[in-house]
């Protein structure tokens, strides 16, 4: 009775390892690789920020009416393609024209960069590192609280001038603009987000044109179709129509029995 009660738990203990070895080894796991651009959505959206908000500064519905040419030959900046394309929407929404050449414009609009990039700056309340005289030994710093704050700034220059005479109209004018985000970290736990950056991404929800229109109900001149070939220069006897000329295509046996 005792032999065979023995051989009972040691079945069933041999049966409990197997189960549990069968599921360790049945477990499985994975994992998800990912990667970054070279410059942060953080960093660039601190620099556009800044951008839109250094032109709200600008009246540019003088130039309405106006055929508008962006001389940009003294523009270099970080995100110009931005900068550039920004100027160019805030010219459209005033009523003006944007052309492609001096000698067809009115007015010329000719922005500048007096700076344009981001800026770090680090603070923290608690002890710092300190070494032991005669040791080399370092006790290292302690945090208890600490801030990073990440700042863009946009300066940007503008002027006019006639584009027939070359005279300044009005004396132009420079806009700044400061755009910043903080990560906050309290005994090492964060990071607690504030500034510019969180307030944009919160935000942006959806298009940001009126209800969802990118044209805005406005007609649109719509250019005379491209006729490829003129009817009078073609081939005597060929099917005028696309219609005809596939009825009269011949099937493959038709073909190479010519």
């Amino acid at each position: 009775m005792n032999t065979q009660l023995s051989r009972s738990i040691w079945k069933n203990l041999a049966l409990a390892g197997v189960t549990c070895c069968t599921s360790v080894m049945g477990v499985g796991c994975a994992s998800t690789k990912t990667s970054n651009t070279a410059r942060t959505g953080t960093e660039q959206i601190l620099i556009s920020a800044a951008i839109d908000r250094a032109f709200s500064n600008v009246q540019f519905n003088e130039l309405a009416g106006y055929k508008v040419f962006i001389d940009d030959k003294y523009l270099d900046s970080v995100d110009k393609s931005y900068l550039m394309a920004t100027l160019r929407h805030k010219v459209f929404e005033s009523g003006g024209h944007l052309v492609t050449a001096i000698d067809k414009a009115d007015v010329v609009l000719e922005p500048r960069s007096g700076g344009v990039g981001t800026d770090t700056q680090e603070s923290y309340v608690g002890i710092p590192a300190l070494g032991m005289p005669g040791l080399p030994i370092e006790l290292p710093e302690i945090k208890i609280a600490s801030r990073n704050t990440q700042m863009g700034t946009a300066k940007i220059g503008l002027v006019c001038y006639d584009a027939k005479t070359g005279i300044a109209l009005g004396s132009g004018g420079e806009s700044t603009a400061l755009t910043h985000n903080n990560d906050t970290y309290v005994l090492g736990v964060g990071p607690f987000r504030s500034g510019s950056v969180i307030d944009q991404r919160q935000k942006a929800i959806g298009y940001n044109g009126v209800g969802g229109s990118i044209i805005g109900g406005k007609k649109v001149a719509k250019a005379t179709p491209i006729q490829i070939m003129d009817r009078k220069d073609a081939v005597m006897g060929s099917p005028s129509t696309p219609v005809e000329q596939i009825a009269e295509t011949p099937t493959a046996p038709e073909y190479f029995n010519r």
